[in-house]
């Protein structure tokens, strides 16, 4: 052991040797490499463990639109296409007594609609080609309740008729109902055609 006076460090003299130390070092480095892997994949799987033991993953089903009631004793075929979002406003135009075309699809808005506000829309068809006159009433109410507690739209009226085909063919008539800028789920849509 080397010792100096003004010195406040002791050297021992085996680590005075600088290729003694390189060994050494070379021997650590080799085997922290390893270590430090270990240590590294098990921090890893500590915080992955963590996470999965604090996180916690639940669905939310969306509820926007309970049902649709078709009472369509008439030959029509009524589909429901949800909800959307109005893109431009526009007045109410369903003519009384629109035919059904043989081809393609006629648009009407059921009430006026404005832009940003909840839209749902209904399709109707036939196969029925004797171009008779049906009565058409929809209501859209939202809420909880058994029917929903509050009427949202009314469409139709005594007066309130959708003809069918002239001749075979697979036309429709889409109407588009505007709901309000916000709405109280659940929806619920009743549509009659006599």
């Amino acid at each position: 052991m080397a010792y100096r006076k003004d010195a406040s460090v002791t050297f021992f003299s085996d680590d005075l040797d600088l290729s003694s130390l390189r060994v050494l070092v070379s021997r650590i480095t080799t085997k922290k490499v390893p270590a430090l892997t270990l240590i590294l994949v098990g921090i890893v799987g500590m915080v992955a463990g963590v996470l999965a033991a604090t996180l916690t993953v639940s669905t939310n089903t969306f509820t926007g639109e309970v049902g649709i009631l078709h009472n369509t004793t008439s030959g029509f075929t009524v589909t429901d296409n949800g909800l959307g979002v109005v893109a431009n406003t526009a007045a109410a135009n369903y003519v009384n007594n629109t035919q059904i075309g043989t081809s393609g699809t006629q648009l009407f808005n059921g009430n006026g609609v404005t832009q940003g506000d909840w839209v749902e829309s209904l399709t109707f068809s036939t196969s029925l080609t004797d171009a008779s006159s049906h009565k058409v009433t929809v209501n859209i109410r939202n809420g909880t309740g058994t029917v929903g507690n509050t009427a949202v739209v009314s469409f139709g009226s005594s007066s309130t008729f959708m003809k069918t085909m002239s001749g075979a063919g697979s036309g429709t008539v889409t109407l588009y109902f505007d709901l309000g800028s916000s709405i109280t789920t659940p929806i619920t849509v009743y549509v009659n055609i006599t």
